[in-house]
């Protein structure tokens, strides 16, 4: 443990160099997964069982699957959640809840989602069963992608707030713990200043205010290695980027190519690409005054840490976790952040 305690150090200290390495290993099209799978065999050496890969544990819904690489079939199957379906401006937003009790957690989806599909990929199943043990968690599709309806262009974060805003006065949520994955981070942001009398507390999981580099952010992403996302996910080569939990023995790459594309396809992430160079909510931070928790992995490659101190140190009072290991926005690899969003969405709801 005092091992990995001190590559987690290490990982911190030296997040610009491992977030250029990933960089120039997604431009050169090589596929990430052996660098990711050594990261996760020395994970699990010195993790223990929290530490594993869900390939040691993957399941259907009812646990009765048996152990063993996940099929194209397994991801697509309907998921056994009743979908249900939020009207907002006129566009079906789909969402599912789970868990109950005296919290309302709702989840805003990272960059892409698909609620068949996403919810049989285990970081994220694993992730939101382990969220509903908290409390009723809610997690919808945004509009234009998964099981919501389609739209021409990529909405931006006002749209997104909307979303938020619909499948809550569907659910009957009145005040709710707001958590924003990854790109669901903006706007969760968004949606705070624009009801903060809708929000106990807002949550950010490996997220951003905003992505690009630019004079006045110079930690940002360059725009040259957002521009090779849309090659990279219709290839199937960034598995270590937003995926390092799950090993090859889990899903081998033809399936995660193949999921890959059944998501989104490469046109549809070059508007996302091109939606992420115009988000910047930095603006709007100094103004939310809910309690805020900020969550990075320190060896997120995806969105290095770097991005989520700076997210955390824009608002006026934030607490910012830092969580070891190398993942993007698998929770249940940090039983430790897990416990955190706990004891926050508890504080939040009582006071």
């Amino acid at each position: 443990m005092e091992s990995f305690a001190a590559l987690g150090t290490w990982i911190s200290e030296n997040e610009s160099l491992l977030s250029g390495l990933a960089a120039m290993i997604v431009v050169a099209g090589v596929v990430l997964s052996p660098f990711g799978g050594g990261l996760r065999r020395l994970r699990a050496r010195f993790g223990g069982d929290a530490a594993r890969g869900w390939g040691e544990a993957a399941g259907a819904d009812d646990g009765t699957r048996e152990s063993g690489p996940l099929t194209l079939q397994d991801l697509t199957e309907p998921i056994s959640d009743s979908i249900q379906f939020a009207d907002c401006d006129g566009v079906r937003i789909a969402y599912v809840e789970r868990g109950d009790g005296p919290i309302d957690l709702v989840v805003t989806p990272g960059m892409v989602s698909h609620l068949h599909i996403t919810y049989h990929l285990p970081p994220i199943r694993d992730t939101m069963d382990a969220l509903a043990g908290i409390g009723r968690t809610i997690c919808f599709d945004k509009r234009g992608q998964g099981l919501s309806d389609p739209t021409l262009e990529t909405p931006g974060v006002e749209e997104r707030s909307k979303d938020i805003l619909g499948v809550m006065d569907a659910a009957g949520v009145e005040k709710a713990v707001l958590m924003g994955v990854s790109e669901g981070g903006p706007p969760s942001i968004q949606f705070a200043y624009d009801h903060p009398e809708r929000v106990r507390g807002l949550i950010l999981v490996g997220s951003t205010a905003t992505w690009v580099q630019r004079t006045d952010f110079p930690i940002g992403i360059p725009e040259h290695q957002l521009d090779k996302l849309p090659r990279g996910w219709s290839r199937g080569t960034l598995r270590s980027l937003f995926f390092p939990s799950i090993s090859a023995d889990v899903i081998d790459d033809d399936t995660l190519r193949a999921v890959a594309n059944l998501m989104a396809t490469p046109d549809s992430i070059r508007q996302i690409v091109e939606m992420f160079k115009a988000t910047d909510v930095r603006p709007l931070l100094p103004a939310i005054q809910v309690p805020t928790l900020v969550v990075h992995f320190a060896g997120d490659l995806a969105v290095p840490i770097r991005m989520g101190r700076a997210l955390a140190e824009g608002f006026p009072n934030a607490e910012f976790f830092e969580a070891k290991g190398v993942d993007h926005s698998d929770l249940t690899q940090s039983p430790e952040a897990l416990e955190r969003i706990r004891t926050f969405c508890e504080d939040v709801t009582r006071a």
